[in-house]
């Protein structure tokens, strides 16, 4: 395996499916980001961090030192995300620029309408999730450097300017990024610090409807190689909104944090009600059996290349204690079977999945 590949292991928080994927197109948005794009921009957009109380920034010169630039998006961040205030920025302030791109971003994707609502709240954290997951490069060769050790230094990786600027970050960065973007909407958000299969890792918990939740943006972007070692990305939800148990309990990629203190009691099940559309055909993403999922995956040979890649959460009446391992590989394979010249195939050595918490998987079929 590839020192790059091993990045996608590693830092990316997933496994990859092969040694070797021909995969979907990457760079474009799917499905799952329609829901969440503003045909025509509130003409007045209101962020909820406008009504609070401003902070005045610090003092600055004209020439900033790499040093000095870092202080100062940290002292923005805290502003923000600690204080909950609102920044007020002198003419040329070189942090204004990050702040700036955080509305924009909260302009285009984030309704007015939805504003001091529990569900207003949810559609805010779920369309945020999908934007940093999918759209947000991760840094694998930051890893690389990080992994051969290298001094990496405080990279704007790590932070949120590498997010909103260089819209290039690691889980650092992306946690820190989903606090800030929540605190302007008035959402709780924390920070989570600790470990997942063993690697340092940073995600968020969200609190919503009285609720507190865990979000693992990086763990729901799906990274996997194609040709020539290339990594392309696919959105899941698979860590969306879960329970600290779940988080902890899951044995395929354990979450190692200390969970002792505002504590997520709860899974929100997010497959619950959703629905997977097939050619003419639509199906629950809730699939309660075998002879159901092979329905789908029969569906999905017969409509040919249409679908590229499905998020279903198997929830089987026999099966038990799903999160201590795969334990639907064999109706897996048996429902890769019914597609027809798969670009993505089920053998001995290939599992072309990711999976998730709760029975949740995300097949990937055709190109």
């Amino acid at each position: 395996m590839s020192a790059r590949k091993g990045a996608a292991l590693a830092a990316a928080a997933l496994a990859l499916c092969a040694p070797v994927l021909i995969g979907c197109s990457g760079g474009k948005p799917t499905p799952d980001l329609t829901p969440h794009v503003i045909a025509a921009a509130d003409a007045e957009p209101i962020r909820p961090i406008d009504g609070r109380e401003g902070y005045k920034m610090s003092e600055f010169s004209s020439e900033l030192s790499d040093e000095e630039y870092r202080a100062r998006v940290d002292e923005l961040y805290t502003a923000v995300v600690i204080d909950g205030k609102k920044p007020i920025f002198a003419a040329g302030d070189p942090v204004a620029a990050v702040y700036d791109a955080a509305i924009a971003m909260l302009d285009r994707y984030v309704l007015n309408e939805w504003h001091g609502t529990d569900d207003g709240a949810f559609k805010t954290v779920h369309t945020l999730h999908d934007l940093l997951a999918y759209d947000i490069a991760y840094d694998f060769e930051l890893y690389d450097r990080y992994s051969n050790g290298e001094d990496i230094g405080d990279d704007p990786a790590f932070h949120i300017d590498g997010v909103f600027i260089n819209r290039l970050a690691v889980c650092d960065g992306l946690s820190r990024a989903m606090s800030f973007l929540c605190a302007i909407e008035g959402i709780g958000c924390e920070r989570v610090t600790g470990a997942y299969s063993g690697v340092a890792h940073a995600w968020n918990k969200v609190t919503i409807g009285g609720k507190r939740y865990n979000v693992d943006i990086t763990a729901d972007a799906a990274n996997y190689s194609v040709n020539a070692g290339k990594l392309e990305k696919q959105l899941s939800h698979g860590f969306f909104m879960l329970s600290d148990e779940t988080m902890r309990t899951f044995r395929p990629r354990l979450h190692d944090y200390d969970a002792s203190e505002n504590v997520a009691l709860d899974d929100y099940d997010y497959y619950a009600e959703k629905t997977v559309t097939v050619g003419d055909s639509v199906f629950s993403a809730m699939v309660r059996d075998a002879a159901a999922l092979n329905r789908i995956f029969e569906a999905i040979g017969k409509s040919g290349r249409a679908v590229g890649k499905i998020e279903l959460k198997l929830d089987f009446a026999e099966k038990i204690n799903v999160n201590d391992g795969d334990m639907y590989a064999t109706e897996i394979a048996e429902a890769y079977r019914k597609l027809k010249k798969a670009d993505f195939s089920f053998t001995a050595t290939s599992k072309p999945y990711f999976q998730y918490p709760n029975g949740v998987y995300l097949f990937m079929i055709y190109r």
